[in-house]
């Protein structure tokens, strides 16, 4: 296996999975929430699970961007700077919270898609001025995809919404 493969593997299996490996995947971790629930930051100074959705999506998505070589914008992303936290939808609006939840699971696969096809060369590239290579990137990446896995298991909790382990 490729390194750029393996890399994809790790941005899939710790996301994009319905089984829980070591710990729950973004996939399980957002599952199962109402689009109410899903909106409601649980204390002053925490993110809704919706809110971090969305921050997901727009870091799945910029790096896929940068990687492709096209040019990105926050503003294009619905965020209103490179912290990367686009609005979130209605709370009574359920096709639009399963329609960022799915956004962003989409963006996690196709991001790993386009990695899992990269050649060294191209992980040992610098992805955008100031960045870094790839592999960088993508290793940051799964630690910040990680991260907020972590952050919606936590908001999931303040609000009764424990995660059952199958």
């Amino acid at each position: 296996m490729s390194e750029a493969q393996h890399l994809a593997t790790a941005l899939t299996a710790y996301f994009n999975s319905d089984k829980l490996i070591a710990f729950a995947p973004f996939s399980l971790a957002t599952d199962g929430l109402t689009a109410a629930q899903a909106a409601h930051a649980p204390a002053e100074r925490f993110n809704s699970v919706w809110a971090v959705v969305n921050h997901v999506w727009f870091w799945n998505e910029v790096p896929l961007r940068m990687l492709r070589g096209e040019a990105v914008e926050p503003k294009d992303l619905g965020a209103e700077d490179w912290s990367g936290w686009p609005g979130i939808g209605d709370p009574a609006d359920e096709a639009a919270w399963q329609a960022a939840r799915r956004r962003c699971l989409d963006a996690n696969a196709a991001f790993a898609a386009f990695v899992a096809e990269m050649d060294a060369a191209a992980l040992e590239r610098e992805v955008a001025p100031g960045w870094g290579p790839a592999h960088g990137i993508i290793q940051g990446m799964i630690s910040h995809n990680s991260y907020h896995t972590n952050e919606v298991i936590s908001v999931r909790h303040m609000q009764g919404l424990w995660l059952e382990r199958t």
